[in-house]
């Protein structure tokens, strides 16, 4: 596929609208996997002793503040402590649990790396506004130019691909690679057929 802009300064605008779309994309895939790493708690904080060790600790030491979180008695949050209590109630060991992911934040924050992979994991899905158009020698039929609004899913390799040359700040590489993906994907091609993009209104993308 070929990528023909009319001006140097449109293919620059369509380049940066590009980087715009995929960095709000990692910017949404980056606050979905903190919020699932919040709502995991680690090991460490699987049992209710450790779960009323560890409101003890953000609470100061102050038993009585932990009660009043929990809705007990002071004795019962020492009892936990001591381990002389180790299998609450349901109703219980639903609001200690709630109180701990409520002050639980992981330890360590979530890469590019990860964001990268959870991005390219099914493959981008881009909505893109922009000019297409094709010709095919095997059938001998052509399509001008023309606006057409584009939802197609690019494959995992090509995401990949889209996303390293964003890293990169390859523009006119990340085009033509997202260029290629979209007209694979909606135009089928057949042999010898040629499609081309000369406009990029809008684009968007799904993870």
């Amino acid at each position: 596929m070929t990528v023909q802009f009319m001006s140097p300064e449109r293919q620059r605008a369509a380049e940066q609208r590009l980087f715009a779309a995929l960095e709000k994309t990692a910017d949404q895939v980056r606050a979905g996997l903190t919020a699932t790493a919040r709502r995991t708690l680690p090991a460490r904080l699987a049992t209710p002793h450790a779960q009323v060790a560890y409101l003890h600790r953000r609470a100061g030491g102050s038993t009585r503040q932990v009660a009043d979180q929990l809705g007990v008695h002071p004795e019962t949050v020492r009892r936990y402590l001591r381990g002389l209590r180790k299998h609450p109630p349901a109703d219980f060991a639903d609001r200690l649990e709630a109180a701990v992911r409520s002050l639980y934040r992981p330890r360590s924050r979530i890469s590019q790396t990860q964001v990268d992979q959870a991005m390219c994991a099914r493959g981008l899905r881009a909505n893109v506004r922009g000019t297409f158009g094709f010709s095919s020698t095997g059938v001998g039929t052509s399509d001008d130019p023309r606006e057409r609004w584009l939802n197609e899913d690019l494959s995992r390799e090509t995401s990949r691909t889209l996303v390293a040359a964003w890293h990169a700040g390859d523009g006119p590489r990340a085009l033509q690679l997202l260029s290629d993906g979209v007209a694979q994907s909606y135009f089928r091609f057949d042999p010898g057929m040629e499609a081309g993009m000369s406009h990029l209104a809008y684009i968007d993308f799904e993870a």
